[in-house]
């Protein structure tokens, strides 16, 4: 049997990289979606901190409109940073997805690398024993016709 191809270890290289490259991005979109939920965190806290400023002052017609403008944009605001916090977390999910795939062809390509080489070694190691009888049974017949 010939050696198996050196494309093999090729292919896993570049497996290795694809797996390397999907940790990579995963670990960007889950630092994008940990910002993400501080963004809206802190969005929540300044309309809490809102509510309770409102609770504790006497306003006036002017201050309450002014107010409630503030409150509508922090309401636009967040509804903006949930829909940015839902396709962070779909990303996530795909990443994680791409991830587990790439870790799959990691490990089939390597199976299959490692299953060639040790069909090779074996069939290596069956011929040298078939040498090695081979040289056994010649000195034999040498010994035996002395």
């Amino acid at each position: 049997m010939k050696r198996p191809p050196r494309i093999l270890d090729t292919l896993v290289y570049i497996r290795k990289l694809r797996e390397e490259r999907a940790r990579e991005r995963l670990a960007a979109a889950l630092k994008a979606l940990e910002e993400a939920r501080r963004d809206l965190q802190t969005v929540r806290d300044t309309r809490s901190s809102l509510y309770e400023e409102l609770r504790q002052k006497d306003l006036s017609g002017g201050d309450l409109r002014l107010l409630g403008e503030g409150m509508e944009g922090l309401f636009r605001e967040t509804f903006r940073l949930e829909e940015k916090l839902k396709a962070r977390s779909s990303e996530m999910e795909s990443l994680k997805t791409e991830l587990r795939r790439a870790y799959q062809e990691r490990r089939v390509s390597e199976r299959l690398r490692e299953r060639l080489w040790w069909r090779y070694r074996r069939e290596e190691e069956r011929v040298f024993y078939r040498e090695l009888d081979d040289l056994t049974l010649m000195r034999e017949s040498r010994s035996r016709r002395r």
